[in-house]
């Protein structure tokens, strides 16, 4: 797969510059280093945490690894993030079924512990809701179903 998304994303334009690479996000220091070979970091950038801090399994070291990243970047870079969440019970048992099976395992976190993600950021509206409701609004005749997977995007001041 990384042979892979090396080939797809390997690419220099008149508009930018894209790149895939393979770090470890516990290692954040060694991260920004690589991203600085492609991203200019002394301006604003999105740091963006998508269903992965799940597989950190103490949540004093999922907090450390996103305030890491996020001192690292200038004022008005944006950190955008959604986890699954243990806000129902069904997904609750079908997550532990899944990490018995002896796959990586992942932690439900609830909201609010993902809202501790976001100390010191300013929240984008509608804040930290159900991805679901991440949406500029229904289409007709859509239903909008909360999951169990809550995100939010804020402004580093």
């Amino acid at each position: 797969m990384l042979v892979h998304a090396r080939a797809l994303l390997r690419n220099t334009t008149a508009e930018g510059v894209t790149g895939f690479i393979d770090y470890d996000f516990h290692n954040t220091q060694q991260l920004l280093q690589e991203a600085g070979n492609i991203l200019n970091v002394t301006e604003p950038i999105a740091v963006m945490f998508m269903g992965s801090l799940g597989h950190v399994g103490d949540y004093h070291q999922m907090r450390f690894i996103v305030a890491g990243m996020m001192d690292a970047v200038p004022s008005g870079s944006y950190l955008v993030l959604w986890d699954s969440t243990n806000t129902t019970e069904g997904f609750n048992e079908a997550q532990q079924g899944y990490n018995d099976t002896g796959a990586v395992p992942y932690v439900l976190r609830t909201p609010d512990q993902l809202r501790g993600c976001f100390e010191g950021l300013e929240l984008i509206e509608p804040g930290l809701v159900s991805i679901s409701q991440w949406r500029p609004g229904p289409l007709a005749g859509d239903t909008i179903l909360t999951v169990d997977g809550y995100g939010a995007v804020a402004r580093k001041p």
